[in-house]
């Protein structure tokens, strides 16, 4: 009976007291047969037990899933590729199970919750009621806050990418939703299916009829070589048309055209695949670039090597010049048309004689030269017996004894990093940019590396690769990890071998690697004190073993650079080569001094000058002006020297300007008005614009403008804009961008100065769904950061499935009414059919 007591369960006990008025209803009855009052008795007492609505308890063991509800999001818009959608369900299979008591969403521009997901992943089912050429992950987020509040891990596969909404608003409300957030990524980006013309580089001002030069930055994402068409195009009119062969990564075509009259010409670049199944997104397959077309004094640069000039064009640009910056290599321009020759550390060998008589007929007719550089422009024998000799206001030295050749190779990082900003394009730069430093006896060699090396060019002589050198090193691709010790074994193996007159090796790495930083030590010191073999080292960017290739340089012998820029890469690489030649002049900190009554730096009041690492001697010509000079102990060796020549004028400069000397100058806070007297002796006297640099890019979603002034006379000047596009004509101060066609008015007391006009176009919807070369990193590790996730978590515990005892209640109250009726019943038959119960 206690059993049976304790499975019964009133959840309204307070009708129970109605049982207190039986004894009433008792008195009532009294006449009736005990029988009857029994009868009724029951009825009442089953009704009461309805009215407390009794419940029947049993304890059940149930199976639940333990820990924090679980939930995936798949994100399958258009931008996430078919491997990238093979992995995620592969992903989650393995790793974490998701089973019917998860919660599984489908998104892209909508949300959707879904059972069969790996239906939706694989493509069986359309994306379309989600709208996936959209991304929207704030909509995501925001359905997933509307659930009940309870703990919950959320399992996110996506690019990070969204191209509608604005997840980050979202964050705040996130952070305290208990909801941790987890973003699972694949190692590396899947292959995508799509080429793309990233930009088209222009000069951003010529002269019409001039010669330009049109570099075409593509890019090809496919695991395979993607055959095309590209057509070139200006203002609307195609002037090129070619097929060319995309190998994977990214690549660089140059082209050389004449730039048509203005005032503005646009070059557009466009490109068709063959295959169309290897371009799934045709939207990004043209870039336009805008050429301005107006007269302004022009000046021919002359460089050794790539990355040379770009102070000097910084410099001569800001300065309200148009550069054209050629690195001679057979063919040169006219000088006919330029005010400024300028020759950058060139060496003679690049310029036929003809070519240098016509340079010196040029400057005497009234037109500007400067020579400045070190070993390529005043090296002893260079330019000796020449027409630009001549020209100089200086002599130059005999030469010396033929230097001994080199054997230099260089390590490359192609592990999967080296794609990010183009640092694998950049160090191929390099590369190319070394062999044209070397000469035909000395030798060269690539080797690559992952985690494996692979030697991408043999060590040989320079004379037999130079023809084949670009295209072999074009065969570097950016994929694995990283691990560089192999690699400089094997430079070592190579290096040994030969019997060159100075061994080098320089590595060049972005990434944490793999081994003991002993076992580097060790190895570098027995190649420079054993084999003879120096060592140095160039680390890109942030994540770059910094520690680890500073000791590899210090105990190597060699140069340690850490390059934040990749862009700068060929210019530190043939650094590395010149500090690391030992025939190079003797370095020590040499000061400049000012020479009195200097007409080309009259008004330039700087007392002190920064120091040099090194300079080329020279001697002062008879009539010759000594601006700058590096005293000795028995004489003055010109730095800074200029002079008239016919009706032209003639400036020597014997020392760099790329850092490798002159890294203090480079710093220098007046350096941009040293070389600004510079530039304004040897030009003749005219009204220009104040230096400015004029920038137009793209910043959330929309082109903006921006305007660098570097001149103190338009402190108080009021800048206007013109702006010709879709929206029609715009006038207004310069604050904001807008589309079109741009010309900067400036009103300077009362006189209105128009700049060249500039032009963008926007060749696609930037909010189209496409896909990126790399995943959104910053907005998911702060997606997980806020919400006490990770990205990749380690460790994923699958849920557990748990055995727990409940009480399952069943309700009795229909039972005890039912029940109640039919003793009812019973008594009304009972009372008409056998005896008469009333009395």
């Amino acid at each position: 009976m206690g059993q049976f007591v304790s499975h019964l369960h009133f959840a309204k006990p307070i009708f129970l007291f109605f049982l207190l008025l039986l004894p009433l209803l008792w008195l009532r009855w009294q006449k009736q047969l005990s029988a009857v009052s029994l009868w009724r008795s029951i009825i009442y007492f089953l009704l009461v037990l309805a009215l407390a609505d009794a419940e029947w308890l049993d304890n059940v063991k149930v199976s639940e899933i333990g820990g924090d509800e679980r939930i995936f999001a798949f994100d399958l818009s258009r931008s996430v590729p078919t491997p990238m959608r093979r992995w995620m369900e592969r992903a989650a299979k393995e790793k974490l199970s998701p089973s019917k008591k998860d919660r599984i969403f489908v998104f892209a521009g909508g949300t959707l919750e879904v059972q069969d997901w790996d239906q939706w992943v694989r493509g069986a089912k359309s994306a379309e009621p989600i709208q996936p050429n959209r991304t929207n992950l704030e909509k995501l987020f925001s359905v997933l806050s509307g659930l009940p509040e309870k703990p919950r891990n959320v399992f996110l596969f996506t690019d990070g990418w969204e191209n509608e909404g604005a997840v980050e608003s979202l964050l705040p409300s996130l952070a305290s939703s208990g909801m941790k957030v987890f973003p699972l990524l694949p190692p590396d980006r899947p292959v995508v299916a799509n080429v793309a013309v990233k930009k088209v580089l222009t000069p951003s001002e010529a002269n019409g009829g001039d010669k330009i030069n049109l570099k075409v930055l593509v890019e090809n994402l496919n695991d395979r070589e993607v055959e095309g068409s590209l057509t070139l195009r200006h203002n609307g009119q195609p002037f090129k048309s070619e097929t060319i062969k995309i190998t994977p990564g990214s690549h660089i075509f140059n082209y050389q055209t004449t730039l048509p009259e203005g005032p503005m010409v646009s070059f557009q670049a466009s490109l068709i695949s063959r295959r169309p199944e290897s371009d799934l997104f045709p939207q990004d397959n043209q870039a336009t670039a805008w050429v301005a077309v107006r007269t302004k004094d022009r000046v021919l640069l002359f460089n050794g090597h790539a990355g040379e000039g770009r102070y000097l064009e910084m410099l001569l640009k800001r300065r309200g010049f148009q550069v054209d910056s050629v690195i001679p290599n057979g063919s040169t321009p006219s000088a006919a048309g330029y005010g400024l020759v300028i020759f950058n550390n060139v060496e003679r060998e690049r310029f036929s004689r003809n070519y240098l008589t016509t340079i010196e007929r040029h400057v005497g007719g009234g037109n500007g030269f400067l020579m400045l550089g070190d070993e390529g422009s005043f090296g002893p024998g260079g330019y000796m017996q020449t027409p630009i000799e001549t020209i100089l206001p200086v002599e130059l030295k005999e030469p010396k004894k033929e230097e001994k050749n080199r054997a230099v190779i260089l390590v490359i990082d192609k592990s999967g990093s080296m794609r990010e900003e183009n640092k694998i394009l950049y160090a191929k730069e390099a590369a190319k940019a070394v062999i044209g430093r070397l000469k035909d006896n000395d030798l060269l060699g690539v080797v690559g590396f992952d985690i494996e090396p692979f030697v991408v060019v043999p060590l040989a002589p320079v004379e037999k690769i130079r023809g084949t050198f670009a295209s072999q090193i074009d065969r570097l691709r950016a994929s694995g990890r990283t691990y560089v010790y192999p690699a400089i074994v094997e430079a070592k193996r190579q290096l040994e071998r030969q019997s060159a007159g100075r061994k080098h090796v320089i590595i060049l790495s972005d990434g944490i690697t793999g081994g003991a930083q002993g076992d580097y030590v060790d190895l570098a010191s027995v190649m420079r004190k054993e084999l003879k073999i120096t060592i140095s080292a160039v680390a890109i960017g942030d994540d770059a073993d910094i520690a680890l290739m500073k000791r590899i340089a210090q105990y190597g012998g060699g140069l340690f650079h850490h390059a934040f820029d990749p862009t700068t890469l060929p210019q530190i690489v043939l650094h590395q080569m010149e500090e690391n030649s030992e025939d190079r002049p003797k370095q020590r900190d040499f000061i400049p001094v000012q020479g009195r009554g200097s007409e080309l730096l009259e008004g330039f009041h700087e007392r002190s000058y920064p120091s040099l690492k090194g300079y080329i001697e020279t001697e002062l010509k008879r009539g010759a002006h000594l601006d700058l000079m590096i005293p000795t102990d028995n004489r003055r060796s010109p730095l800074l020297a200029s002079w008239n020549y016919g009706k032209g004028k003639a400036v020597a400069f014997t020392t760099d300007m790329t850092g490798r000397w002159s890294r203090d100058w480079i710093q220098w806070a007046a350096l941009e008005r040293f070389w600004g007297k510079v530039f304004e002796w040897l030009r003749p006297p005219k009204e220009s614009l104040p230096p400015h640099e004029v920038k137009i890019n793209l910043f959330k979603d929309r082109p903006v403008l921006d305007l660098y002034l570097y001149d103190e006379r338009t402190d108080s000047s009021l800048f206007r804009y013109s702006s010709t596009g879709k929206e029609g004509k715009k006038e207004g101060l310069l604050e904001k961008l807008a589309p079109g066609h741009y010309e900067l008015i400036e009103e300077r007391q009362g006189r209105r100065i128009s700049y060249p006009p500039l032009g963008y176009t926007l060749t696609f919807d930037p909010k189209s769904e496409l896909p990126r070369e790399q995943f959104n990193i910053p907005l998911l590790e702060q997606l997980a950061r806020v919400t006490g996730g990770e990205i990749n978590p380690k460790r994923v515990e699958k849920p557990k499935e748990q055995e727990k005892t409940m009480r399952a209640s069943r309700p009795l109250r229909v039972f005890f009414i039912l029940l109640a009726s039919i003793f009812f019943l019973l008594e009304i038959v009972f009372r008409r059919f056998f005896f008469h119960l009333g009395t």
